[in-house]
């Protein structure tokens, strides 16, 4: 089965026990999912790991756009340096034209380095989202078939 749902902030979800011995979780007023006890437990197994894996990839974009931010800095200080070395040649200011070149050369490079950064973790995060998803998909395999195996002994 596949099937998916964003439930923004602010939506009420809840999780109710019933009679039958399943458990509701409720989204809104508009969403039922009837679950057995044994989903709850591995779903509270999984919460401090999904929360701490949700702060893990937040901290890590916080990082990305830090760097994102520092390269076009750079770019736009190399820019700066650029135009100041034309307008030194101008008045014939030899060294400090050649000093703004130099200085505009190192920030183009280190804006290319803090671009190339960004795109390698970019790629780096999908990579290891799907093979996270792979491997949740092999364990779910492997765990269900434990549990056949189990109960036709």
């Amino acid at each position: 089965m596949n099937i998916g749902l964003q439930v923004p902030e602010g939506v009420p979800v809840r999780l109710c026990g019933s009679l039958e011995s399943r458990i509701f979780l409720v989204i809104g007023d508009g969403c039922e999912i009837t679950l057995d006890p044994a989903h709850v437990r591995v779903l509270a197994e999984q919460c401090g790991t999904a929360l701490r894996d949700t702060s893990l990839v937040a901290a890590a974009e916080e990082v990305l756009d830090e760097v994102y931010e520092a390269g076009a800095q750079a770019r736009t200080a190399a820019e700066r340096a650029l135009r100041e070395a034309e307008r030194a040649d101008e008045v014939s200011a030899r060294d400090q034209a050649d000093d703004a070149r130099a200085a505009a050369r190192e920030a183009t490079v280190a804006a290319e380095r803090a671009q190339n950064a960004v795109e390698t973790a970019f790629v780096a995060m999908e990579g290891a989202e799907r093979a996270a998803m792979k491997a949740e998909v092999a364990a779910a395999v492997a765990a269900s078939a434990f549990e056949r195996a189990r109960t036709d002994r």
